[in-house]
């Protein structure tokens, strides 16, 4: 996120750095499973349903790279990560976990802490940028819970592979079609995109893997690090930082999405691959 940014100030858009990154991520998938074939692949009807969750998918990876164009990067990653909870939520209305009160407490605590964060200083804020990264947030947790519901034993790198396939179909037919693509100015920009590039092509695949394996709540508890690094990285290579009221709201969001998920068991049926959730 923060590499992207830099690319963005440097000339380029969220088009193009999706579209690059995305590219670059089915060229590496391929040539993983060339190598290393794939003891479960996407077959027939599968192939066709992981191509549909692409297209979602798409929109995901754009909406929320437009989300940091438009606002600052610790605010944009901040709206984006109610995702563990929209995750939590729609994990119980598909059967993969049960909700308590206390899951809804804590989600009136994240949402509070929302409040906080977007409104401390609402003259710099664009009300579109924190749509697009709301948009985001939904649209990851749509495809996560719904591959790790119904898609468990295909392999992750399979799995992801046709995802991205149409991922990247549509955003370039759309980048290219409407002229759309803008390349940075200086290499050091460029370079930023090569970052951008690889650090996703191993995060997308190790996403599907951990909720594979360990299933969706427990991997969106350990992606509630990645806003603070975010946070670190943007103040670090881009000097932006939030205000005391933005960092009180964020700990609010935070705390408010890993209260409603910690001391949840999560147990996977030995036969089906279902994960249900359980009190501990």
């Amino acid at each position: 996120m923060v590499f992207a940014r830099y690319s963005f100030e440097d000339g380029s858009n969220a088009v193009t750095v999706v579209s690059v990154r995305c590219l670059f991520a089915v060229i590496a998938i391929a040539l993983t499973l060339k190598f290393a074939p794939a003891q479960r692949p996407a077959l027939g009807h599968e192939r066709w349903l992981l191509l549909g969750m692409g297209v979602v998918f798409a929109l995901n990876v754009f909406a929320f790279y437009k989300s940091i164009e438009l606002l600052r990067v610790p605010l944009a990653v901040l709206i984006f990560y109610i995702n563990p909870l929209l995750i939590g939520l729609l994990s119980g209305w598909v059967g993969l976990e049960r909700h308590s009160t206390r899951t809804w407490m804590w989600a009136c605590v994240s949402l509070v802490g929302l409040a906080f964060a977007t409104g401390a200083s609402p003259e710099s804020i664009d009300p579109i940028g924190v749509l697009w990264a709301i948009a985001a947030a939904f649209m990851i947790t749509v495809v996560l819970v719904l591959s790790t519901r119904f898609l468990t034993h295909i392999d992750a790198r399979s799995r992801t592979g046709w995802m991205m396939a149409s991922t990247t179909a549509i955003l370039w037919l759309v980048s290219v079609s409407s002229g759309s693509l803008a390349w940075p100015q200086h290499a050091a920009g460029g370079w930023a995109i090569v970052a951008v590039s690889v650090l996703y092509a191993i995060g997308v695949v190790s996403l599907f893997t951990s909720a594979t394996r360990i299933g969706p709540l427990r991997t969106a508890v350990v992606m509630n690090l990645e806003p603070l690094i975010a946070i670190a990285g943007s103040w670090m290579v881009l000097g932006q930082g939030l205000t005391p009221m933005q960092l009180f709201g964020g700990v609010l969001v935070l705390g408010g999405v890993l209260g409603a998920q910690l001391g949840r068991g999560v147990v996977t049926h030995p036969i089906k691959g279902e994960v249900h959730a359980a009190r501990r």
